[in-house]
């Protein structure tokens, strides 16, 4: 029998030669797996007594099948003379997705900044790929949630941290909601667990010896007081205990910062990087922050910085390519061109990162000797779980002496 519905056909575009093709009607029978036909789609649904020939952008069969349902109700309505407020007003009690997605962001307006810019950006983006009216046709079609995971996967390249985040943000709104409709975990790219690799005596080395008087002081207080980004980004004088040697990271009303967890929290600062901090204070660039941008704001390219003076100084794996996009001038027009780029030439080293100063940091009071609930409490972790998975393994160099001794025995 023909596919799905009396009311339309499914085709699927099939090549037959060099430039030929032809559309051929999908039969669904017993024995014929159709989630295994891909390629382009069309639909001739019968509107008014007659057949219409409707393409579709669905690249799968299933996929064809829902889009083609969705479409067919608007289609006739309008063959009907329906206007688009006589539509809204027979839908009139259905919630739409970009009102839930509205809703939940307002309800969420207490989550970090960055937490809430990153929750709006990706139910945003779930809305454009969704390609969905209404939160309720979520309901029983995990195929809308496969569609978004393909546009993860496919179009953006994200890698499967950044996907399983993203998708986990989904169902939150969907169970704030009521909307049960998952898709199975094993459809889901499986998250490898990062391993708590701090920086090593000589990555540390080569980093701040390619480095300015101005990117030393700024890092090593990334490195001495196990602070995040945004919390070195927006550190003032205000904030350090002189008598103390304590920084106290807490929130900062009119730059809309909020720690995380709304935690506010205080950690160490070593004798020597206290030093460098009073000589600054003497004659500092600003009055309130500590590091600031050539406008006198509060430096926001940290790690952008960190990866330039990275490959200066040779750290850089040279395993690492990505994509970017540059621009080239045609005529009087600028086209863009993405190209792959290593890290073996670019500041594109994806080991680079600030947080591994923090690890390395908390690995290193550990080693010395502070208690792990210390630490935890100096790193604001909720979870002694949490700060375990900072705290780096010794490297058997440092533990030769012990090695030799243990083999003796």
């Amino acid at each position: 029998m023909p596919s799905n519905s009396p009311e339309f056909t499914l085709y699927v575009r099939k090549k037959l030669g060099p430039g030929n093709w032809k559309w051929e009607a999908i039969e669904e029978i017993r024995g014929r797996h159709t989630s295994s036909i891909h390629g382009k789609f069309a639909f001739r649904p019968t509107i008014g007594g007659k057949q219409q020939w409707v393409n579709l952008e669905a690249q799968s069969f299933d996929e064809a099948k829902f889009e083609a349902r969705k479409l067919l109700p608007g289609l006739q309505a309008k063959a009907a003379g329906l206007t688009v407020v006589e539509i809204e007003a027979r839908n009139g009690n259905r919630l739409t997705l970009k009102a839930a997605i509205a809703t939940y962001l307002e309800q969420s307006k207490n989550l970090r900044p960055k937490s809430l810019a990153q929750y709006a950006t990706t139910l945003n983006q779930f809305d454009e790929a969704a390609r969905i009216a209404y939160l309720d046709e979520i309901e029983g079609h995990p195929e809308v949630l496969r569609r978004y995971l393909r546009y993860m996967q496919e179009t953006m390249d994200y890698e499967p941290k950044t996907i399983d985040t993203r998708m986990n943000i989904v169902f939150f709104l969907l169970k704030e909601n009521g909307v049960r409709t998952r898709i199975k975990m094993r459809e889901l790219p499986k998250v490898e667990e990062e391993p708590v690799e701090p920086y090593t005596k000589t990555e540390l080395k080569k980093l701040f010896d390619a480095m300015d008087p101005e990117n030393r002081l700024r890092y090593r207080f990334f490195l001495g007081t196990a602070c995040r980004e945004q919390e070195v980004m927006y550190a003032t004088w205000a904030d350090i205990n002189w008598e103390k040697k304590e920084y106290r990271v807490q929130q900062k009303k009119d730059v809309d910062f909020k720690p995380k967890s709304h935690q506010v929290r205080v950690t160490p600062i070593p004798d020597e990087l206290m030093e460098a901090l009073k000589e600054r204070h003497k004659n500092s660039p600003h009055d309130r922050w500590l590091f600031v941008n050539g406008d006198g704001n509060p430096e926001t390219h940290f790690l952008d910085k960190l990866k330039r003076i990275a490959l200066e100084a040779g750290v850089n794996c040279g395993h690492c390519h990505t994509t970017r996009t540059v621009k080239r001038t045609v005529g009087n027009n600028y086209e863009k061109d993405e190209i792959e780029v290593s890290c073996k030439t670019h500041p594109v080293c994806k080991r680079i990162k600030l947080h591994r100063f923090r690890k390395t940091c908390a690995t290193r009071w550990h080693r010395k000797g502070v208690d792990v609930r210390t630490i935890q409490h100096w790193l604001g972790h909720k979870s002694l779980e949490t700060t375990q998975l900072y705290l780096g393994i010794t490297e058997s160099t440092e533990l030769r002496d012990k090695i030799n001794s243990a083999f003796g025995d």
